[in-house]
C-alpha cells in the first residue's frame, strides 16, 4: 500500500507541474516614451524581438497622436508617431509573447519638435512594459 500511495505521490505532483507551465501569451504591451522636451511632435521608433518572438502589430497610446507604421518581417517594426507627444505611454505594441518584455528591444531613431526640427535623440529613452 505504501508503494502506492508514493506512486500515487508522484502523479499528483507531475500533473500538478505540468498543469502550472503555460506556454507564451499573446497580447500587447506598452511602449511610454521619456523625453527633456514639451513640444515634440514626432518621433520614429524601431521595435525588435528577440529569436522566437513576433511583434505582430501596432496602435497608438497617445491622445490625438497618429501612428504610421512599417513591419519589414515578422521581429521587426518601425513606426512614426506623430502628434502633442508628451512623457509617458506612446504606443501598445502586439506581440506573441507578453510573459518576456525583455525580448523586445525598442530604439528611438530620430525626433522632431512641433515646428519640424529634427532634434538629437540623447536624453529620449522608452521604457516596456
Amino acid at each position: 500500500m505504501t508503494r502506492r500511495m508514493a506512486g500515487l505521490g508522484l502523479l499528483v505532483g507531475a500533473a500538478a507541474a505540468l498543469g502550472s507551465c503555460s506556454g507564451p501569451t499573446a497580447g500587447d504591451l506598452t511602449v511610454s516614451l521619456v523625453t527633456p522636451n514639451s513640444d515634440d511632435g514626432a518621433v520614429l521608433i524601431r521595435v525588435t524581438a528577440s529569436e522566437s518572438k513576433e511583434v505582430t502589430g501596432a496602435s497608438v497610446a497617445c491622445g490625438g497622436c497618429q501612428l504610421f507604421l512599417e513591419k519589414p518581417s515578422a521581429t521587426e517594426l518601425r513606426a512614426v508617431i506623430t502628434g502633442s507627444l508628451v512623457a509617458g505611454p506612446l504606443v501598445h505594441m502586439s506581440v506573441s509573447d507578453t510573459k518576456s518584455p525583455s525580448a523586445y528591444t525598442v530604439q528611438i531613431q530620430q525626433e522632431a519638435s512641433r515646428t519640424y526640427q529634427v532634434r538629437p535623440t540623447s536624453g529620449y529613452s522608452v521604457t516596456v512594459q
